[in-house]
């Protein structure tokens, strides 16, 4: 029977209908949700995690969360979370982490201890869950929760069921009204960077988004945020202030780049709790060192405000060093890189990193691989790369989503900015090996503006279908 004729309330009934015997089909179950459902009111949301934890607190008691960390922001949330993870794994604790997106996998959003979880323990949570909806919509039939919600609840359950020590949290969109914010006693309210993203959902300015991100500050729970933009730290402090907050801002006086190595970073960060000298990453992404930043003071606040005693400067120094993060500047071949970016923010810090490590020599080219989905200002992305003067060549692909944008029209608004060469290439597969054909032995790729994109690449890759 196919996916989309049957039941979505679930429950035993629809584990029997549709066979669920292994992972493969429960992913492809969940990738119809979104088809059939909306978001849902916080508050339906909000009613449905009580239900589960009044009746259901065994297995799902959200004490059974241990310290619960929240991250929100535009831009560094996913870089944030798996600093914290790996500095609170250093630290010899037991850490749930649920992400998103994920680049191949739906399992890649559920981490424990640094690992994403199997399938076995996903088609678990799955049918956990789908037995749960089915008691609920006896009583309350109108309630459908959507694709994220419905992972969300499922990442609660593994985390919970798994006893972890430390839980960390990353928002979906927004934060006031994102399914993560119900919640009740998070030890800690991060914010990472602001930026104007999803502007159709979270506002038109700066204020207006800022609004929504600090949604997920609650009364007299500690809070970290990055001080960057003036018109977003007014908010923020404002919400601090109301909420009676302790409250760490996390700005460019606070950190500094020492020095920029061929494979790594060294910076230092202020700190009024220990001397760390030189901090660490590997990886050439500029903007990490921001991201590293905000997290060495969220465990700060951990270790001091939330008594985590075990974590500690060293704990926090290896984590930062261990720490990896895939689709950030990610070297996936010798001189070919993959960046996430996928707002002009993010394209601006993908710019200012590859400014730094792009190191040619005369004749070698750097080509750039280029797609976006259609929600996004690709318009403003286009300008901003099309300024970096070390990119020779343009390949314009597409993301093959209803989502994905027209190659044709993404050259569109590259014309208007650069006279250098533009490829477009549909496919890619023929756009990517393209790309690696033209650089050479000298020259290096990019692959940027979309996660989604990302994701596809590295499948790609592992599949061994784009080979140098």
């Amino acid at each position: 029977m196919p996916l989309a004729g049957l039941s979505l309330w679930g429950g035993a009934a629809l584990a029997n209908e549709m066979h669920i015997g292994n992972y493969q089909v429960a992913e492809a179950f969940l990738a119809e949700v979104p088809k059939f459902t909306r978001k849902n009111p916080l508050e339906q949301s909000k009613a449905f995690y009580q239900y589960i934890q009044q009746n259901h607190s065994a297995a799902f008691a959200e004490k059974n969360l241990g310290r619960i960390v929240h991250v929100a922001g535009t831009n560094g949330k996913g870089s944030v979370c798996a600093f914290i993870q790996q500095i609170c794994l250093e630290s010899g604790l037991h850490v749930g982490m649920f992400t998103s997106p994920h680049l191949i996998t739906t399992r890649e959003r559920f981490c424990i201890d640094g690992e994403m979880i199997s399938e076995e323990v996903f088609l678990k949570a799955f049918c956990w869950l789908a037995d749960r909806l089915g008691e609920y919509r006896a009583e309350q039939p109108q309630y459908q929760p959507s694709y994220f919600e419905r992972l969300f609840f499922m990442g609660v359950y593994i985390f919970a069921s798994a006893g972890v020590d430390i839980t960390i949290l990353e928002t979906g969109l927004g934060g006031r009204l994102d399914t993560t914010n119900v919640i009740q006693s998070p030890a800690v309210c991060v914010i990472t960077e602001i930026g104007r993203d999803h502007m159709e959902y979270l506002g038109d300015t700066i204020e207006e988004i800022a609004g929504e991100k600090a949604g997920i500050i609650k009364p007299r729970i500690p809070v970290v945020f990055a001080d960057r933009k003036n018109k977003a730290s007014v908010v923020l402090e404002k919400r601090v202030a109301d909420c009676g907050c302790l409250c760490e801002k996390v700005s460019e006086n606070d950190y500094k780049i020492c020095e920029i190595q061929k494979k790594s970073i060294d910076f230092s960060v202020h700190s009024r709790y220990y001397d760390y000298g030189r901090l660490t990453f590997a990886g050439t992404a500029l903007y990490q060192a921001e991201n590293a930043a905000i997290a060495v003071r969220t465990c700060e606040v951990l270790a001091n405000q939330c008594k985590v005693t075990q974590i500690n400067a060293d704990t926090i120094r290896k984590g930062i060093l261990y720490m990896r993060w895939r689709g950030r500047m990610d070297e996936v071949l010798p001189n070919v890189f993959i960046d996430g970016a996928h707002n002009e923010d993010g394209i601006a810090a993908f710019a200012d990193s590859m400014n730094y490590s792009c190191n040619l020599e005369s004749g070698a080219k750097c080509i750039l691989v280029f797609s976006a989905v259609n929600d996004k200002d690709y318009q403003s992305m286009a300008a901003r790369l099309c300024a970096i003067p070390k990119i020779t060549d343009f390949v314009l692909t597409y993301i093959p989503s209803e989502r994905g944008t027209d190659p044709a029209a993404l050259k569109q608004q590259f014309i208007t900015f650069t006279d250098k060469p533009i490829f477009v290439m549909p496919q890619i597969t023929e756009a990517v090996a393209f790309a690696l054909r033209e650089k050479g032995s000298q020259g290096v790729v990019y692959i940027v503006g979309s996660l989604y994109l990302a994701g596809i690449v590295e499948e790609l890759l592992n599949n061994g279908m784009l080979i140098e």
